[in-house]
């Protein structure tokens, strides 16, 4: 039985793009190391709709470890506060006894990426853009 869930931001709203979420999540934990003690994955769609699956299974207790893995949307002041982070970017109040370990940021560095390496941009995309200014 597993104990751990992680409640993930994406997946849009189809059952398909939950699937292929939770196998790109399954594959990063892999690749890290989590064979064998895989927690279990969950696509929420979108981040209220993640955050809100957490708070739901956290408020159950049916797990011994519930997280929230979505993204930091802005530079985080200070790692070890996650919670006021999210208090302060989305207003959301922090479960009664949950922790900062609990929430798992993804970083903006692939949107970062994409925005600042405008050669590699143009090399991989530039047959589907029809308005190539935009890469100049």
């Amino acid at each position: 039985m597993v104990k751990a869930v992680i409640y993930l931001e994406g997946g849009g709203e189809s059952k398909e793009l939950h699937t292929r979420c939770r196998e790109g999540f399954h594959k990063l934990l892999e690749q890290n190391g989590f064979n064998g003690k895989m927690p279990r994955l969950v696509a929420s769609g979108s981040r209220n709709s993640a955050f809100s699956d957490f708070k739901a299974a956290y408020q159950s207790k049916s797990h011994t470890f519930v997280a929230l893995w979505i993204d930091s949307e802005d530079p985080v002041a200070d790692i070890e506060k996650t919670w006021a982070h999210l208090k302060q970017r989305d207003g959301w109040e922090k479960p009664e006894k949950s922790s900062d370990e609990q929430v798992l940021f993804m970083t903006t560095c692939m949107e970062t990426l994409i925005a600042t390496d405008r050669d590699t941009l143009k090399a991989c995309f530039k047959k589907i853009f029809r308005n190539q200014h935009y890469l100049h």
